[in-house]
């Protein structure tokens, strides 16, 4: 039995997000004949630790502000991970961030280590980082040192490969995975285009919106339901300028709301100019939602004939995709016969598996 020793970094910092849902999915499910995995925490309150996957873990209640509470946590966590490190009792290291903290330690116990990069976003777009954000460096150094790296899409691959010059032979691709299931709330609005996550910068959330903004204002019914962080007062303020406030919804939803939200709107629509692989086109396939995408990126590998795409940088494209898809049902049900099609692509088994192939090859 081969033990895979895994960090707190993201379980620590994530309470959601795909990079910690990655992660639980593949500890969880690693075939029990042959691998072991390891996640050694004091603290968390990471969702798909202590729901999905239903593992126990501290919890504390006071500070009330979890960026705070998770400063506690990060230290308490970090000690854990030092101690597993020392003891060398693994035979593999899969970090799920990029702090270079644990490289000495590998490397005296002379014991390898995989690195999962999800994107090259920051890399792509340093002028979205902060000035103190180390990230980029960081990865370029635990890039250099891994014994193999796992993209999650060619895309990122080419990506690795193009900014940093590393040996394509050093990367191998493995999907997301995803597994359908659990409650679904009841559905919570009408006439709705659904957008998910964040909308800075490279999401490209405010030019399509200014693209698509006319078919508001002609069908007060229609309405643009939003999930992430809420809206900015410059968002508002600039809602209300191009007369679209009333249209424009923002709910902070659970994972039933969000199976809800994807199984009853008209579409969803990921306008994004990058992502590393994009798992909310997952979600939707999996709910039965037309997908509507930016031909950029990753998006054509993973979503291809199940998604209907626009250009990202041309308004007139924008406009005329998202009205065909919500003026045209034959063409949305096409869109969902071919998204549970697609779906089939992406188990969570072959992920696991192909992930597993990747240890073999380092041990």
């Amino acid at each position: 039995m081969k033990k895979i020793l895994y960090d707190n970094q993201m379980f620590t910092f994530q309470r959601f997000g795909g990079v910690t849902r990655y992660f639980a999915d593949l500890i969880y499910n690693l075939p029990q004949n042959e691998f072991v995995g390891e996640l050694p925490m004091y603290f968390c309150e990471n969702h798909y630790v202590t729901h999905t996957y239903c593992r126990e873990y501290k919890k504390l209640s006071f500070p009330e502000n979890y960026r705070i509470r998770r400063r506690i946590y990060q230290l308490v966590n970090r000690i854990k991970t030092l101690h597993a490190l020392r003891t060398g009792g693994y035979d593999i290291f899969h970090p799920t961030y990029y702090s270079p903290y644990f490289l000495p330690f590998v490397k005296s116990r002379k014991r390898a280590f995989v690195l999962t990069i999800h994107d090259m976003t920051f890399e792509r777009y340093p002028q979205d980082v902060l000035i103190y954000d180390r990230t980029i460096p960081h990865k370029k150094k635990l890039i250099k040192e891994a014994d193999h790296i796992i993209a999650v899409s060619e895309n990122t691959k080419r990506d690795i490969v193009e900014l940093l010059g590393t040996d394509p032979a050093k990367i191998s691709v493995v999907h997301h995975g995803y597994l359908a299931g659990g409650a679904v709330a009841p559905q919570l609005f009408d006439r709705y285009i659904l957008y998910v996550g964040e909308r800075k910068g490279y999401k490209n959330f405010l030019p399509w919106l200014s693209a698509i903004r006319q078919l508001l204002v002609l069908d007060p019914t229609l309405k643009i339901v939003c999930t992430g962080s809420d809206f900015t007062s410059s968002e508002h303020e600039i809602f209300k300028k191009w007369g679209v406030a009333e249209s424009i919804v923002h709910i902070a939803a659970n994972d039933a709301q969000m199976a809800s939200l994807y199984r009853h709107a008209l579409c969803f629509v990921f306008p994004s100019l990058y992502e590393g692989f994009g798992i909310p086109i997952l979600e939707a396939f999996a709910n039965n939602c037309p997908v509507c995408l930016s031909n950029a990126s990753c998006f054509p590998e993973v979503a291809g004939d199940a998604a209907i795409y626009f250009a990202p940088h041309d308004a007139q494209s924008m406009y005329d995709t998202l009205r065909e898809v919500i003026s045209n049902s034959t063409l949305r049900d096409e869109l969902r016969q071919r998204g549970a099609e697609r779906i089939k692509e992406f188990s969570l088994k072959k992920m696991v598996q192909q992930t597993c192939d990747v240890y073999r090859k380092v041990l």
